[in-house]
């Protein structure tokens, strides 16, 4: 319980703190064993090569033969231990029994230690012992006569007492060492502990656990789609609304989202770090509109998110942004007129014209029927044919000429083609061209519509008789928030038209003079999502 409330700076700097000392003491210790044990090895290396080359000397082997080879062979070993600095050489017969010893006193007693049997059988070894004089590394060689019998053997040995003090010298460097290392840990602990409790932005790892399992939560509650992407362009995070835009046996989670969602702009949107909001996007074959949003840390952009809802989910909010409320306007246009045309048919009556009341009113019928007729023979589209009709009571109020080419045909929209995006491009196109003829002398206030198909595209086609966009702003027009009519809330309606259009994959072409502008877009038939 105490542990768990620790702060996590604290129990992040003690983990690494303890964690580096106890490698350090771990790796001094065993550096220090190595030490010592390739020192040992190299004296008992030393030591058979000194007892070997010693084995092998004529005069060793003369001594042996000799009546007194204590003497001859007590200069040998004093020259080897001068010239070598080793601590004895001890020759010995093959009953163990010393001819020379530093120690005056055992020379002529036995060989102590109990590691020389193996010598006297002809074996050249090494090893550790403790002897009289104390424990030694020593080496023993087999001593043979000039007919290559054994006649003896030759102990060479160094005081490990030595080696002890040469360790001790290195201990105390280590000394030294230690308390620097152990400050050096402790430093670097700290201030990585620092380091991880800034990276988790001062949070706790409780913290950090309920923020996860909220975000999760929220994540699936919401009715929102949900994809992040990381910087390598792969999902990280998909939540259960936007799985169900997808069959069923998808795995999402790690996969490059260029693989799921072929028409995302997710890496656009890292790429160039500025949020996209409300755009329409297509999803197998489902229209949405999303937001994307490039994630940061600090300065850095580490990944993107984008939030998404199917237009179907969203039925207030897509008939304002898909039309519908143009053709309510457009028929509240044409009720208005038909009620200024009853008044006319009342007066009439009121007066006592019946004659020229059924002419007006037979007029005004066949004018409507012919209207009503064409569009329903030529356009198949209950929601394009009531815009059209809409929008030519709204011209009539407006007096404006309102020309539907008798080459259109619209035959079907294809599945992909939602009817209200249809209506948003050409509503907002018709709006625009009777802005452009507005104010303009009665045989100029003209606009005139095409709709046509082919096997490859829908062309709708807008002409008005303006004054034309001059070149200058041309390329401005379709950007957010520019109007030539400098009024707040005004230069979305072209904006609508491009997103809609380009989400389509179509295109819009622009012909314009001092004499009026056309405008042309086709979107393709045929797509593959």
């Amino acid at each position: 319980m105490i542990w768990r409330s620790i702060p996590l700076k604290s129990k992040a700097f003690l983990a690494i703190s303890f964690s580096g000392l106890i490698t350090l003491l771990v790796a001094l210790s065993i550096f220090l064993f190595s030490l010592q044990r390739n020192i040992e090895e190299e004296i008992a290396t030393q030591a058979l090569n000194i007892a070997s080359l010693t084995a092998a000397r004529i005069d060793v082997r003369h001594a042996y033969s000799a009546e007194d080879p204590a003497k001859e062979l007590k200069r040998v070993a004093d020259q080897v231990i001068r010239k070598t600095k080793c601590a004895f050489v001890v020759f010995m017969d093959m009953n163990s029994i010393r001819y020379t010893h530093p120690n005056k006193d055992l020379i002529g007693k036995r060989f102590t230690g109990g590691d020389e049997g193996a010598a006297l059988k002809g074996e050249t070894y090494s090893s550790k012992a403790v002897g009289i004089s104390g424990p030694s590394i020593r080496a023993f060689a087999p001593v043979y006569d000039f007919n290559e019998r054994q006649v003896g053997v030759v102990a060479v040995g160094f005081w490990q007492p030595e080696i002890s003090s040469y360790m001790a010298k290195v201990y105390q460097i280590f000394y030294k060492v230690i308390p620097i290392s152990i400050a050096i840990v402790i430093s670097f602990s700290w201030i990585f502990a620092r380091n991880i409790k800034n990276i988790m932005f001062g949070m706790e790892p409780i913290e950090i656990a309920t923020l996860l399992k909220e975000r999760e939560t929220m994540l699936q509650s919401v009715k929102e789609g949900i994809i992040a992407i990381d910087q390598n362009y792969k999902i990280t995070v998909i939540n259960q609304a936007a799985k169900n835009l997808f069959p069923p046996d998808i795995e999402f989670i790690g996969k490059p989202v260029q693989e799921v969602i072929p028409t995302t702009r997710l890496p656009e949107t890292m790429q160039t770090g500025q949020a996209e909001y409300d755009n329409l996007q297509i999803i197998n074959n489902n229209p949405i509109i999303t937001n994307r949003i490039p994630l940061k840390i600090g300065k850095n952009i580490v990944g993107a998110i984008a939030t998404f809802r199917p237009l179907t989910e969203v039925n207030r909010i897509a008939e304002e942004l898909t039309g519908v409320k143009k053709i309510v306007s457009a028929l509240r246009a044409r009720t208005h007129e038909f009620q200024n045309k009853l008044h006319v048919i009342s007066g009439l009556i009121q007066l006592g014209s019946y004659e020229e009341a059924r002419q007006y009113i037979t007029s005004i019928s066949n004018k409507e029927q012919s209207f009503l007729n064409f569009l329903s023979e030529h356009i198949n589209n209950t929601t394009i044919s009531a815009l059209l009709v809409g929008k030519a009571s709204e011209a009539e109020e407006k007096q404006i000429k309102f020309i539907i080419n008798q080459d259109s045909d619209l035959y079907y929209l294809p599945d992909f083609l939602d009817e209200n995006a249809m209506v948003v491009i050409l509503g907002n196109l018709i709006d625009n061209a009777f802005d452009a003829v507005a104010g303009l002398l009665p045989e100029r206030r003209r606009v005139e519509i095409k709709i046509q198909q082919d096997n490859k595209n829908i062309i709708i086609q807008v002409k008005d008789w303006g004054k034309g966009i001059e070149a200058a702003i041309r390329d401005k027009i379709f950007l957010e928030g520019f109007s030539t009519k400098g009024k707040p809330g005004r230069g979305l309606g072209l904006v609508n038209v491009k997103k809609r259009v380009e989400t389509y994959r179509g295109n819009i072409e622009i012909q314009s003079n001092e004499n009026g502008t056309i405008f042309t877009v086709f979107i393709p038939c045929m797509q593959e999502w």
